[in-house]
């Protein structure tokens, strides 16, 4: 393997490392981001059952004044929550620069290469690599159904408004089944490609990191 060839194949690995510790930094933030968005449910259902409670012992005027509250809020949290999650996990996946150092010290050549290579652990790069694998699934799934929240407002809102303009007064069941399959072509049409690169990098690891393994091994005989 040539100097240029392992240059390339270091600043390769560079790039996902970083996307790796973020999807591993969002792992580790998941359980938490969940925890709070189910304490929300729990205050908005607390609420929901005080209102109950109001419905049952107030004055018509007064509760209809909490329908109007009740609906706003509810339609807050439909986008605020979602929101909030699917933008907390993106950041975390993205906003990891742990090894952009490399960049300097390859400009080095080979004594760049061989210092980079001698700070690896192989075998806990490994160990992300696989915990990256398995949790990048369940952190997929938490993002498009938050982005499939999101949009289902959106696609809902205009459908009403576009019948609405139609004469139309409700929705028919042709329609909601139309408005959740472009709701979910959407989802995937806007996540596709950052979803088919990762899968794509995370699974051609194994063999890079058998090849920067041996080139170590290499480049420390020819300096004994």
């Amino acid at each position: 393997m040539s100097i240029e060839e392992a240059r390339t194949k270091l600043i390769a690995l560079k790039d996902v490392l970083n996307r790796i510790e973020g999807i591993n930094k969002a792992l580790d933030e998941l359980p938490r981001l969940l925890i709070t968005v189910l304490g929300i449910i729990a205050a908005v259902l607390g609420g929901y059952i005080i209102y109950i409670i109001i419905y049952v012992v107030t004055p018509y005027s007064l509760v209809t004044q909490l329908q109007g509250w009740s609906v706003i809020i509810a339609i807050a949290l439909l986008i605020i929550v979602p929101y909030y999650v699917y933008t907390r996990i993106d950041k975390l996946m993205r906003g990891v620069s742990t090894y952009n150092y490399w960049t300097e010290k390859l400009q080095s050549g080979i004594s760049g290469i061989l210092e980079i290579l001698s700070t690896l652990d192989f075998d806990s790069i490994e160990y992300k690599i696989n915990r990256a694998r398995v949790g990048y699934a369940l952190l997929i799934i938490v993002k498009l159904l938050a982005l499939s929240i999101l949009l289902a407002i959106l696609i809902y809102g205009l459908t009403l408004l576009l019948l609405s303009f139609l004469g139309y007064t409700q929705l028919n069941w042709y329609v909601i089944v139309m408005a959740v399959i472009l709701d979910m072509a959407i989802t995937l049409a806007l996540e596709w490609d950052s979803i088919t690169g990762d899968v794509r990098k995370l699974w051609a690891l194994n063999g890079l990191v058998i090849e920067l393994r041996w080139l170590y091994h290499e480049l420390q005989g020819i300096q004994t």
